[in-house]
């Protein structure tokens, strides 16, 4: 969190969020990258996730668009953490800071099961299929979800905004050449909308073979084989073996991400043929995040040669995997 933000998140706004949703909170932050996070409980004991966010990062028009899109995908049947509306009957509570700033206030519901990893047992295709699946099922509701202006196209989206413009001339002309490439693909009704953006492996909980999504704070107008090209990003950007090794893997989770996927909703063997477009978006915002957040701060040696990884591809024009 932002240092300028910490000193304005006061405990008053804290419980004063809590009364807004008739909820408990526990006091000790849960680890968040943009948010705060708090575990709390309604007056039966039932869990629920608490989130508190500032001004500086998303406004009240854009939380407000992103807690509407994701009620309406938990009313169409999708697997989400859903929200609840607060006393007065809104899905997001404004807080006001000292600083004349503010927080927005969100009240999820609490996902049941665990995060799962390449380590697990069932990190396996039948996981892969439901993961397709779940994605699918997004997809397909996304379709019937009226325009918003609320919720950003993918060419602005914030990292990608810095890269092209950042002041490293390589990684400009990257990016720039890029987005031009992919702003020049069809935007058809079956294959762009508002989508997820982030759907990696720490997005969701598994439990009892579903998934439940959560974490659409990155909700943006994007193209839907974007959502797959990042499952496949997450899931072999740690991974110990070989580049032949991690291309293999990449090739049979995608057979059985698409064969879930395909059970919701069908994308053309062109849009699966762009996936490596993506894996490249996806280096160069990355790398861009990294940077921003260790800027002036010693940067661990793992995530340094991860930054020298993604460098190197960026410098190719190379995606993480071949497919």
């Amino acid at each position: 969190m932002e240092q300028q933000v910490e000193q304005v998140f006061a405990p008053e706004l804290l419980q004063e969020a809590a009364r807004h949703f008739g909820v408990e909170v526990e006091e000790e932050s849960l680890k968040a990258f943009e948010s705060y996070i708090f575990r709390a409980h309604i007056h039966t004991g039932e869990a629920r996730i608490l989130r508190i966010t500032h001004s500086s990062h998303r406004s009240q028009p854009q939380v407000e668009a992103e807690l509407s899109f994701l009620a309406y995908a938990a009313e169409q049947g999708v697997s989400v953490a859903k929200p609840y509306r607060s006393k007065h009957g809104r899905l997001v509570e404004r807080l006001e800071a000292v600083d004349g700033t503010y927080f927005l206030a969100s009240l999820f519901a609490f996902a049941p099961g665990r995060h799962v990893g390449e380590s697990d047992d069932i990190w396996d295709e039948q996981l892969f299929e439901i993961w397709g699946k779940t994605a699918g099922a997004l997809h397909r509701a996304t379709k019937g979800f009226p325009y918003t202006p609320h919720r950003p196209q993918w060419q602005q989206e914030k990292y990608l905004s810095l890269a092209l413009g950042h002041p490293d001339k390589e990684l400009r002309a990257a990016a720039g050449e890029l987005v031009a490439f992919i702003s020049k693909l069809p935007r058809e009704e079956d294959a762009f909308g508002l989508i997820h953006s982030d759907l990696h492996h720490g997005n969701f909980f598994y439990s009892e073979g579903a998934l439940v999504v959560f974490d659409f704070d990155d909700l943006m107008y994007q193209y839907f084989i974007h959502d797959l090209a990042i499952i496949l990003y997450y899931s072999v950007l740690r991974r110990e073996g070989t580049q032949e090794e991690k291309d293999a893997f990449a090739k049979q989770q995608l057979f059985a991400l698409r064969k879930g996927y395909e059970t919701e909703h069908m994308l053309s063997d062109t849009w699966y043929a762009q996936i490596p477009l993506f894996l490249r978006l996806r280096d160069i915002v990355l790398y861009v995040v990294i940077s921003q957040k260790f800027e002036g701060q010693e940067m661990p040696a793992s995530l340094q040669a991860t930054l020298r990884q993604i460098r190197e591809r960026i410098r190719n024009k190379q995606p993480i995997v071949n497919l």
